[in-house]
């Protein structure tokens, strides 16, 4: 007789689904910001960055799982809440942030200091988060190595490719704008990618055999 561990096989169940979940959200969150324009035609006048909010909302699956063992945090306290906070900060409180400072409105006040301020030390709180959240999740140990550290990897990918751009063209401003705007170009198609890499990932791994404990039982005949 083979008795299966129905913990094991459920536990492996909800990881499964979790990361298949997560990991559509990234890459459909990934196919929209790369610029699929039918897509997008679809979703115009929304109140919010469509986008964003895939992405944000495939990362609080992540994190939270669809069972504590889908949970790439394992649930812990730290990580878990983070990335939850992190995923409203980005999707709904730095709007309102914004709007309350009046931040919106700089094109028409001319006050694009307060602009600049705003922005970094929004951008800053972000980076911040996200580089406990990425440790967290490679410290928990649920995601197989060495693929629990790929959210660093896609974190060092996306702010070079956030600065790196910038920094460029302020150093060449005598540069041709065609140049330039190619060069953003690509830096924007690699976050894109590594968003989509990162989700095809959790997909792969989901797809593979999950360890299981199975006990052997002989009868004697």
């Amino acid at each position: 007789m083979i008795e299966v561990d129905a913990g094991s096989a459920y536990e492996a169940r909800m990881r499964r689904r979790t990361w298949m979940l997560g990991g559509g959200l990234l890459v459909l969150s990934a196919l929209l910001g790369l610029g699929m324009s039918e897509l997008q035609g679809l979703i115009t006048g929304l109140p919010f960055d469509i986008t964003q909010v895939l992405f944000w909302a495939g990362a609080v699956v992540f994190a939270i799982g669809l069972g504590r063992s889908g949970s790439v945090t394992a649930r812990r306290k730290l990580g878990t809440g983070v990335i939850v906070v992190l995923a409203v900060w980005q999707t709904v409180l730095s709007s309102l942030v914004w709007a309350m400072t009046g931040a919106g409105d700089a094109s028409t006040t001319g006050d694009f200091s307060r602009v600049a301020v705003i922005s970094t030390a929004s951008e800053v709180v972000a980076l911040g988060l996200a580089i406990i959240a990425v440790m967290q999740i490679g410290r928990a140990g649920v995601v197989p190595k060495p693929w629990n550290w790929a959210p660093l990897w896609v974190l060092a990918v996306w702010v070079a490719a956030q600065l790196l751009p910038t920094l460029l063209a302020v150093g060449g401003s005598s540069a041709d704008p065609t140049a330039l705007n190619a060069l953003f170009g690509f830096f924007s198609l690699l976050k894109g990618v590594a968003i989509a890499f990162l989700g095809v990932l959790a997909i792969v791994l989901a797809l593979r055999p999950a360890p299981g404990t199975t006990v052997v039982y002989g009868s004697g005949e």
